[in-house]
């Protein structure tokens, strides 16, 4: 995604209209659940004008008016002429035009049905596409955004993408309840007009008090959003450290943390619905106190009272009350897009490069290493003003061994990442074979790439899924046998109830800690990589499992180019090249004689570790 394209998207107007292309969406999206709440407000609207004529009916006793009334004469026309003159006629009538009533809601809750059938299946679609569009988003982002934000807030941005549907919903559903609105709106009309124009008077007041509590709303919703990330955050950050949780007896200090974020959470959720709260019985009981007030008005005024009049005006609180929800749901739409609008913001700095440390793909696709990697001038930080790197210079040849080491904190495993794209570099930093590493597009890179760190990251899945993740061809058991063989997990293996197929827990937590470095190791053989980077990546195994899996990597990476950082100096012993770096910067380089003979920085690190034992330096 080019920088500008992105930008432009980062805004919550810019993200809709994102969202909107990727999910597909086309007019007839919207136009065709348009249609349905037309046909479903005519027929409402239908049906509740048939109270005009009952209650007149009610009123005169009769349904004789039925012959000068221009709009509703037909139903008169509706029994038959036998009927004309037979005392039966009116209570045929009354049947009829309560049947009609039933048939129009009958009609309206069908179309309100077929609406729900496709808004259902369409929104879904959109939520998938959604969701996967933002998902994707994160996962190109670079590993530095990872380092310097919290899972729980990524995680809290990411589930608010769904704003983006909620506010298509309520869109709808205003449209919808306005089509609502309008149909009894109409009938209200035609039944009283001092009453209908009573409501409308004491609209723009109701209106007045909404915002206010809106604006109220709004502050409120900001503060969630907030306590909503700290939420997040916290329960990932406790479950992601049970074990250091129980190995310091620290349960009931990590409950009191989420326990004071719920407590916030709760406070605000307490402060919300108290506004809110008071809003529906405010606007309802001001209402019928005006149409109380105004009825009255009219009767006093008139001076007469006929029981009609009631009847019409219990007509008229019956439609009224059932506008009123229609009237709070369009009150209640400026609620929810106050509500929505500030995740919708966040979701909309999703799309946004700044600060997202996006590693570029090239154009060109890496096939193999033939000559070497060349490091020129390599400096990095991860932030700014701190030097983690500075002016590496370095060659490694393709095919051999290269070992680094240094002291903890000297940037070995920078180095390995920047070789690895996990962190963009400057370019004409780093090439492969002369050509500039960043002209290469990253899954070809790392198709021919594995590397294993000292930190493993397995999936909660079976030995087999996390064997074969990533592998883009098909293993034979035959084949994953052999590379746990190579890692000597074989008996492991065969103590597993469920072999291959055995579920290995969260991160791997079923497993020892040398366990999950075999079956990172075996997974990054199983690629046949070019490439192979080894991180620490035998720092939990005994000396003795070491040096064995040491020896099946060698024989395995054998024609391949292996780098390898270690502590312990005994396991690069045969490395072509060793790399020395302290405080970011290569200090040294040469063979294991060259580097003893110097006396220089790897000779104090190789003295510090194995003392006066000649047996290791000749």
């Amino acid at each position: 995604m080019k920088t500008s394209e992105a930008n432009a998207r980062a805004t919550p107007r810019g993200v809709l209209r994102h969202y909107w292309g990727v999910a597909g969406v086309r007019p007839w999206h919207m136009v065709l659940p348009a249609v349905l709440v037309l046909l479903a407000g005519a027929f409402e609207a239908a049906s509740f004008s048939l109270l005009i004529p009952l209650t007149e009916a009610v009123a005169s006793n009769s349904f004789d008016f039925l012959a000068d009334s221009r709009v509703f004469g037909w139903i008169g026309r509706l029994p038959p002429d036998s009927m004309s003159d037979s005392p039966a006629r009116d209570s045929l009538l009354i049947v009829i035009v309560v049947g009609l009533i039933i048939l129009g809601r009958v009609g309206k809750l069908l179309f309100e049905y077929l609406r729900k059938l496709y808004v259902v299946a369409r929104n879904e679609r959109i939520r998938v596409s959604v969701g996967e569009e933002t998902f994707g988003r994160v996962l190109g982002f670079g590993r530095q955004y990872f380092d310097r934000q919290s899972l729980g807030r990524i995680d809290a941005e990411i589930g608010w993408s769904s704003s983006v549907l909620g506010l298509l919903i309520a869109a709808e559903e205003v449209f919808r309840y306005v089509v609502g609105l309008v149909a009894k709106a109409i009938v209200m009309v035609g039944m009283s007009i001092p009453l209908s124009i009573a409501f409308v008077v004491t609209l723009p007041f109701v209106h007045w008090f909404m915002s206010t509590i809106n604006r109220r709303v709004q502050r409120i919703a900001a503060e969630g959003i907030e306590v909503d990330r700290r939420m997040r955050s916290r329960i990932l950050d406790i479950l992601g450290s049970i074990p250091l949780v129980k190995a310091y007896s620290q349960e009931q200090a990590a409950s009191d943390t989420h326990t004071e974020v719920l407590h916030q959470a709760q406070d605000i959720a307490v402060r919300r619905d108290r506004i809110v709260s008071l809003r529906y019985p405010v606007e309802e009981v001001v209402i019928l106190l005006v149409m109380l007030f105004v009825q009255g008005a009219v009767i006093y005024i008139a001076g007469d009272f006929r029981p009609g009049d009631l009847a019409a005006f219990g007509a008229f609180l019956l439609i009224l009350q059932q506008a009123l929800p229609d009237y709070k749901y369009l009150s209640e739409f400026s609620l929810k897009v106050a509500e929505e609008l500030p995740r919708l913001e966040a979701v909309a700095g999703l799309f946004s490069d700044e600060g997202k440390f996006i590693v570029p793909s090239g154009p060109r696709s890496f096939e193999r290493l033939e000559d070497e990697i060349s490091v020129r001038g390599l400096s990095f930080q991860y932030q700014e003003g701190v030097d983690t790197l500075l002016d590496i210079d370095a060659s490694i040849k393709a095919g051999k061994i290269t070992a680094i080491v240094g002291r903890t904190g000297a940037g070995k495993t920078t180095f390995v990442d920047l070789i690895a794209r996990f962190y963009d570099c400057a370019p004409g930093t780093i090439c492969l074979d002369g050509v500039d590493i960043r002209d290469f597009s990253l899954a070809s890179l790392h198709s021919r790439m594995a590397i294993v760190s000292q930190d493993v990251w397995l999936l909660n899945r079976t030995l087999r899924d996390n064997l074969t993740f990533g592998l883009d061809r098909p293993a034979a058991d035959d084949e994953l046998v052999a590379a746990l063989d190579d890692v000597d997990l074989n008996d492991f293996l065969g103590g597993l109830r469920d072999g291959l197929d055995s579920e290995i827990g969260d991160r791997g937590v079923r497993l020892s800690g040398g366990q999950r470095q075999r079956v990172a190791l075996a997974r990054a053989l199983l690629r046949d990589p070019d490439i192979l980077i080894l991180d620490e990546a035998t720092s939990a195994l005994d000396s003795v499992v070491e040096q064995r899996v040491a020896r099946a990597i060698q024989q395995r990476a054998h024609g391949r180019t292996l780098i390898i950082i270690a502590h312990r100096l005994s396991t690069i012993r045969n490395s072509d090249l060793i790399l020395v770096m302290h405080e970011g910067r290569v200090v040294e380089q040469g063979s294991w004689e060259e580097l003893l003979k110097r006396e220089g920085a790897f000779y104090r690190l190789h003295h510090a570790q194995f003392g006066q034992d000649e047996a290791f330096t000749r």
